[in-house]
């Protein structure tokens, strides 16, 4: 899908006291605008090359710093890990990047992921070669302490917290004395920090993930109600090249 971004602002979740004149508004003004026609915003981490931390970027945010957790589209900066349940996986893609010392920018916007350019490859001396392509592991997401919803997109080492959130959506939960033993994505609240990493000679802010219990229930009614909007929606996440190493072979990704 290609729509282009129309708008997008916080969605207030049920049971939350309305403003009384706005209580029957019911998105007047908005009639035209559909889920199609918006990009959630992106919980992005910052890293030391990107574009936004750069001062003489159009881009930089002011304050934005390596490691900071913040909103793509607003600018806002989260100065702490941020609480989420995940109301749909989106999946993994793959795109493949120019050279930074090219001048950069997408090569191709949808490379398989059994082509080989996401895969390790050997030259003629016997040299391991990184994937040419990046692959992504992408989730829509509510923010629960914010009230946002937002996209989530992990690459290269950041994919190994993917797999581990992945695992734990897919396990059995105990939800008020009772095992579900296929509970929804949104059943379960977790928590998105991060720190740094390193791998001479390179330093870089990754992803920290903690499972905090069993989602509120009006969590759990709200993000069903986001599923069923977003559910047949091709979420658009705009995408940004590698700035840390690839993952190592051994992660299976």
């Amino acid at each position: 899908m290609s729509d282009k971004t129309k708008a997008v602002g916080k969605v207030e979740p049920a049971g939350a006291l309305v403003p009384a004149d706005l209580a029957d508004s019911k998105g007047q003004g908005t009639e035209g605008i559909g889920a199609r026609d918006v990009r959630p915003p992106r919980l992005s981490l910052a890293q030391s090359q990107l574009r936004q931390v750069k001062k003489n970027n159009p881009l930089y945010i002011e304050g934005l710093k390596e490691g900071d957790l913040f909103n793509d589209l607003t600018g806002e900066i989260y100065g702490e890990p941020v609480d989420f349940v995940v109301v749909r996986y989106l999946g993994k893609r793959a795109m493949e990047f120019a050279p930074m010392e090219t001048g950069g920018g997408v090569v191709d916007f949808d490379v398989a992921l059994d082509d080989v350019r996401c895969q390790w490859t050997t030259d003629e001396k016997g040299k391991r070669l990184k994937p040419i392509a990046t692959v992504f592991s992408e989730y829509l997401i509510w923010l629960t302490g914010k009230q946002e919803l937002a996209a989530l997109s992990m690459k290269g080492t950041q994919l190994k917290v993917a797999t581990q959130l992945n695992s734990l959506l897919k396990l059995p939960l105990k939800i008020d004395g009772a095992l579900v033993p296929r509970p929804p994505s949104w059943a379960r609240e977790f928590q998105l920090g991060s720190a740094m990493a390193s791998r001479d000679p390179y330093t870089w802010a990754t992803f920290t993930l903690r499972m905090k219990g069993v989602s509120s229930e009006e969590t759990r009614k709200f993000a069903a109600e986001l599923y069923e909007q977003y559910r047949d929606v091709n979420v658009v996440i705009e995408a940004e090249p590698e700035s840390e190493p690839e993952p190592a072979e051994d992660l299976g990704l």
